[in-house]
């Protein structure tokens, strides 16, 4: 029999931890003495001992260890846990590699600038948007499905489309935006993604062709805007993160001491070569 400091120089297991097994039901000693409390374990105790102190060092749970004990599965345990650990490994190097663009992202400069508009008349495609987005996803279509770049593309073409056959002779300088939906819930308000394409009038009154609660026909009002302009110049941003316009056109805010009167953000892309573009982001100023 050993004393529960032997068994622990010959395991390599801490006293600490060997009493912590014992309460958890880990490795339970072989006898404890009555009067004194003095564990004391078997021989044959000290090749479980030496699997689990194995097994801990290697990272498994202390509950799956003790089971695998148990049940005699002790290579299986290890490996699934080695794939688990590789695989998680291979995500940290990923957040690391994109939180690396990210920051390379954000050194580029932006320009921040007053523009003075006259009124925009624009149709738009309205996407509810589910209650909460996955960190990559651009948007969502119609009953919460993620809405691709790809989607974006087709849903602006129908757009562009509809205008020209209806004679409101769609301009060049598309964009999207976010707005919370009219009549929304305060606590709880839905959000919209809009994608606009200016057009020179809207749709006359009373035009059924128009008359879908999927699209929209407003004006942006004569205004002057706030606008962060990013050049990528060949620079990759991973999908998800916070543009680094937009954190530049609210830094600007900040430091101006305005107050936003609506939320809307409108985002365009400038340039037609996917390494040498510009991203502008601009809110209207009260």
């Amino acid at each position: 029999m050993l004393t529960i400091g032997e068994f622990a120089n010959t395991t390599g297991i801490s006293v600490k931890a060997l009493r912590h097994y014992d309460e958890t039901k880990a490795l339970v000693p072989f006898e404890v003495d009555a009067a004194t409390g003095y564990r004391r374990y078997a021989e044959s105790q000290v090749r479980d001992g030496a699997l689990l102190q194995a097994l801990r060092a290697a990272g498994v749970p202390l509950p799956t260890a003790a089971r695998a004990l148990r049940d005699g599965d002790v290579a299986d345990v290890l490996r699934r846990h080695r794939v688990n650990v590789l695989q998680q490994r291979d995500a940290e190097d990923a957040a690391m590699t994109a939180a690396d663009a990210v920051l390379a992202a954000f050194a580029r400069p932006v320009v921040v600038e007053e523009r003075r508009l006259g009124a925009t008349p624009f149709v738009a495609r309205v996407i509810p948007l589910p209650a909460a987005l996955d960190a990559g996803a651009d948007g969502a279509g119609r009953d919460g499905a993620v809405l691709t770049d790809e989607d974006a593309n087709g849903e602006f073409g129908e757009l562009y489309r509809r205008s020209v056959e209806a004679g409101l002779e769609p301009g060049p300088a598309f964009w999207t935006s976010l707005r919370e939906a009219p009549g929304s819930a305060a606590r709880a308000p839905e959000l919209q993604m809009l994608l606009c394409w200016p057009v020179a009038r809207n749709p006359e009154t009373g035009d059924a062709s128009w008359d879908d609660e999927r699209i929209l026909a407003d004006e942006l009002p004569p205004r002057t805007e706030l606008v962060a302009v990013w050049r990528a110049d060949g620079a990759d941003l991973p999908d998800g993160s916070v543009h680094p316009a937009v954190v530049a056109l609210f830094d600007a805010l900040a430091q101006r001491g305005v107050a936003l009167q609506s939320q809307e953000v409108r985002q365009r892309v400038v340039g037609e070569d996917e390494s040498d573009f510009a991203v502008e982001v601009a809110v209207t100023l009260p």
